[in-house]
C-alpha cells in the first residue's frame, strides 16, 4: 500500500524537487514552451501560493514523497454557450521514474477521484502533452479518455 497524504505549503519545496524530471520532459519535448531548468526559489514559492489557495489540493505519495498530483477546483457559471459546470482538474500527476510501476501513480489517482467525490464535481478533467504516450496509456488504463485536442501552427 502506497503512503499518501495531502501536501501542504510547507510542502512545497518537496513538489518541486519531484517537478524536475517532469519539467525536464516536457522542455526536452516541447523547448519552445519549457524551460529546462526554473530557477528553484521561484518554483518552490510557485508550489507555496498554489498550495496556499483553498481552490488547490495536492497528494504526495510515497514516504519518502516518490510522486504528486496537483489538482485545482474549477466552477463556471452558466453562459449562453453552456450549463454550469463543477471539475477537478488534475493539473500535474508525477512519479519520479525509479519509483513507476509500485502503485504511486494509482494511489494518487484514486486520491484525486476521492477529493472529486468530496467536492460533489461534475467530471474530472486531467491536463496532458500530446507526446507522453506512455503516460496516456496509464490515464486510459485508470478510466480517462480524451477529451478535446488543440492544435497550434507558427503564424
Amino acid at each position: 500500500m502506497t503512503p499518501l497524504r495531502r501536501a501542504t505549503p510547507e510542502d512545497a519545496a518537496t513538489l518541486a524537487g519531484l517537478n524536475a524530471h517532469v519539467q525536464g520532459w516536457h522542455a526536452a519535448k516541447y523547448p519552445e514552451a519549457f524551460f529546462p531548468n526554473p530557477d528553484p526559489a521561484a518554483l518552490t514559492d510557485y508550489f507555496s501560493e498554489r498550495l496556499s489557495d483553498p481552490a488547490c489540493t495536492a497528494f504526495l505519495a510515497g514516504e519518502p514523497p516518490l510522486g504528486y498530483a496537483l489538482c485545482s477546483l474549477q466552477v463556471r457559471d452558466i453562459s449562453v454557450f453552456s450549463p454550469p459546470v463543477r471539475r477537478l482538474l488534475i493539473d500535474h500527476v508525477a512519479v519520479a521514474p525509479e519509483a513507476r510501476r509500485h502503485g504511486h501513480g494509482r494511489a494518487l489517482l484514486k486520491a484525486a477521484r476521492d477529493l472529486a467525490r468530496e467536492l460533489a464535481v461534475d467530471e474530472i478533467l486531467l491536463d496532458t502533452w500530446e507526446a507522453n504516450h506512455e503516460a496516456h496509456a496509464f490515464f486510459r488504463a485508470m478510466g480517462f479518455s480524451p477529451r478535446r485536442m488543440l492544435f497550434h501552427a507558427a503564424p
